[in-house]
């Protein structure tokens, strides 16, 4: 099997401005978007949980955090890369 590299990112610091923006309006769609399916998941956890009681689908949101803090992670440092050019 062929060693595939998935393209990297550029970072934030060689970006534009404008693309610097657009970036940043990605992360917090994503962010928005795994936060409403979040959500979804933790209300229908606590449903099956209320009617079945505890099964292997109850700790699930909990697996998924480390997905949601990188991905809250990501949307801050765009952030914070276009507050300090503002600075400037």
């Amino acid at each position: 099997m062929k060693n595939t590299k998935m393209p990297e990112a550029p970072k934030l610091s060689e970006l534009s401005f404008d693309e610097l923006t657009k970036e940043e309006k990605k992360r917090s769609a994503a962010h928005i978007s795994f936060c409403v399916i979040m959500g979804m998941l933790v209300g229908v956890v606590i449903y099956i949980t209320i009617k079945k009681g505890f099964t292997a689908f109850t700790p699930l949101p909990l697996a998924f955090m480390p997905l949601y803090l990188i991905i809250l992670s990501s949307w801050r440092n765009a952030r914070k890369e276009i507050k300090s050019r503002n600075a400037k």
